[in-house]
């Protein structure tokens, strides 16, 4: 007998669907593994940060005055200032700002942590500090979930997280209270949504997440807006392929928004008008009022007749360069740079990225043209809008500070630091997939093969790379520059400038100056009246001196010293400054003056206007001293 055999009509999955369907159970199974590990990210680095917030001391941080008024003012009053009714109780700074018309999400965050920890009895100058360390350790653990699921792979993952939180700058950020925290974290939260889109279909809970980072980057710093566009341009681009419907998607993506930053521009409509959700009206007016700048104070590269290609591409006063150390680690108001293992191992990792999307490119024109295809369109659409964002990133700090203001700081790249990481790893990984490199990759581990025990040596090499860099920036710069160990000082005899002539003025600005038998009568004309000497008076001075002024005063007021090895006096890297109070009689002012390339010495007798002073004696003397104590006799 023949058996018949009956066909089966239903239908056979497709090997797409089923390899989609192990995907996505293998995704879960990964998130389910991962999250212990992302936990102990997170609680490391709060820890790192946390230390580092209570040891470092307090004035470390840029603005810390300014910083601390916007935190405080909500910690104090529970809302947002409302101008002009709380202006009274604000901080201006000399530019006639204030940080509570900025974005708040890190002063919301500061107060919020420093209301909940009050019962620790710690000082609340510190307790602020805990919401820079807890956003950035958001950062570090929201790079970590995003490096692991673009790249299905935990070592990645783990170098990316070290990479990012023991960079020096990133560090610093973490343990001072400051709004670039708010900034990094948020456009880093919002890559991580744009690479679930990447990676796979989105549901609700990504749409919402992803609504919620654009709001985050709104309410976090202007700096972090820069990355909105591309933002836009890629959910514009990798949603279009997602299937509908997308009525529920659009509304809690809307959602979202509203809770992470909508709420902020309906609050500065309600209170400032249409015209002003964003507060550059208000900040504008305030600023008029406020500011103790002269306008010939704040100028740009554009002042001295540079262009932004010159600035760029012709590498004015090496301001690239310059640019990337201060990222890296050009710390406390830039007067702290680091070692050369510092900037070679974050260079790298910039210039790899940076050198592979070009590479990329050309590989995937060449197949393009010769029609060999290519199986990875949207990562590299990812990768395209991640390079531009970098580069638009960078134009428009450099033009900042070629129209508006001189600023050197490396700061402001960083809210696109997870773009470069993401660039860096892919081409890591097309190193690795390289035939030779397939070759001989597996075969180098350490261990016991004859029992079983192989361990790859590149990882756990490049976690120790990435520790040891972090932990020499400790040992001989960080810790040196803020806790110095004991040191034997040794004064010379002081140089006095002959007041007896003007012989040392290269010019005077805002005063008029007359000698007399007695010393140099100053009359103020503005409260910006300055003395600018000629270069020779730098022959007095060292690279550690002790500056003694006596000087007869009509008013209570300030005098200040600066030095400039560039001439410009303008607020950036090469000046810095002395200050003194100077009362209404006799005055003998004694001030330390630490000069490493001294160009230019220019004294401004007084913040005051319409004031006379009496110069009746100016002289220097240098300092030597000897990093090794030892005891004086007695």
């Amino acid at each position: 007998m023949h058996s018949r055999h009956r066909s089966d009509t239903r239908p056979v999955p497709r090997t797409t669907d089923r390899l989609a369907d192990n995907n996505s159970i293998l995704v879960k199974n990964d998130e389910k593994t991962n999250g212990v590990g992302v936990l102990i990210v997170f609680l490391a680095f709060l820890s790192y940060y946390v230390s580092g917030s209570l040891l470092l001391p307090y004035g470390a941080g840029p603005d810390y005055t300014a910083h601390y008024d916007g935190a405080d003012f909500i910690y104090q009053h529970g809302h947002l200032a409302v101008l002009p009714e709380d202006e009274e109780k604000l901080h201006f700074t000399v530019y006639g700002s204030t940080r509570t018309l900025r974005p708040p999400l890190s002063y919301l965050t500061a107060a919020i942590v420093a209301h909940a920890l009050d019962w620790s009895g710690i000082d609340r100058r510190f307790l602020f500090r805990f919401g820079s360390a807890l956003l950035c350790a958001l950062t570090v653990s929201v790079i970590f979930c995003g490096t692991r699921r673009y790249f299905q792979n935990t070592w990645y993952a783990a170098c990316a997280a070290l990479l990012v939180g023991l960079l020096p700058q990133f560090t610093f950020i973490a343990s001072h209270l400051n709004d670039d925290s708010a900034a990094i974290f948020s456009v880093s939260l919002l890559i991580y949504c744009l690479i679930r889109l990447v990676t796979n279909r989105p549901g609700r809970g990504i749409a919402l997440l992803t609504g919620l980072a654009f709001g985050l980057v709104i309410l976090s710093k202007f700096t972090a807006w820069l990355f909105l566009p591309f933002a836009g341009i890629a959910l514009a681009f990798f949603a279009r392929s997602q299937k509908p419907p997308f009525t529920s998607l659009i509304l809690l993506f809307l959602l979202g928004l509203f809770a992470g930053g909508g709420w902020w521009l309906v609050f500065n409509v309600y209170h400032y008008g249409w015209a002003d959700p964003l507060l550059f009206n208000i900040s504008a007016q305030l600023a008029e009022q406020h500011q103790r700048l002269q306008p010939s104070d704040i100028r740009g590269f554009g002042a001295e007749g540079v262009t932004l290609l010159g600035l760029i591409i012709g590498n004015y006063q090496s301001f690239v360069g310059e640019s990337l150390i201060s990222a890296i680690g050009n710390l406390d108001w830039l007067r702290l740079k680091l070692g050369a293992p510092q900037y070679a191992l974050y260079m790298s990792v910039v210039g790899t990225a940076l050198v592979y999307f070009l590479l990329r490119l050309i590989v995937t024109g060449w197949r393009l043209i010769w029609a060999t295809g290519d199986d990875s369109g949207r990562r590299l659409a990812f990768e395209t809008i991640l390079t531009g964002a970098i580069v638009f990133q960078f134009i428009m700090y450099a033009r900042y500070n070629l129209t508006s203001e001189i600023q050197v700081q490396g700061k402001y790249l960083l809210p696109i630091l997870f773009c470069p990481l993401l660039l860096f790893f892919s081409a890591v990984k097309a190193i690795e997939r390289s035939c030779r490199m397939r070759f001989w990759w597996p075969l180098v581990t350490f261990g016991d093969p004859l029992r079983g025990i192989r361990v790859a040596l590149v990882p756990w090499l490049s976690v120790a790379v990435i520790a040891l860099v972090h932990i020499d920036a400790l040992a001989r710069f960080i810790v040196p520059f803020y806790w110095p160990p004991a040191q034997a000082i040794r004064v010379g005899g002081f140089n006095a400038v002959d007041l007896s002539n003007t012989a040392m003025v290269k010019r005077v600005e805002n005063l008029s100056l007359k000698v007399t038998p007695a010393g140099w009568s100053i009359t103020t004309q503005t409260d910006d009246a300055q003395i600018l000497f000629k270069p020779k008076l730098c022959k007095i001075f060292s690279t550690n001196n002790i500056v003694k002024i006596g000087l007869e005063s009509d008013h209570n007021g300030t005098l200040q010293l600066f030095w400039d090895s560039a001439g410009q006096f303008v607020a950036r890297e090469t000046v810095r400054s002395v200050t003194a109070d100077i009362r209404t009689g006799e005055n003998s002012l004694v001030m330390a003056a630490g000069i490493d390339q001294c160009g230019w010495i220019r004294l401004d007798p007084s913040n005051q206007a319409g004031k006379s002073l009496l110069l009746k004696s100016f002289s220097v003397a240098q300092l030597t001293i000897n990093p090794k104590p030892f005891e004086f006799s007695h």
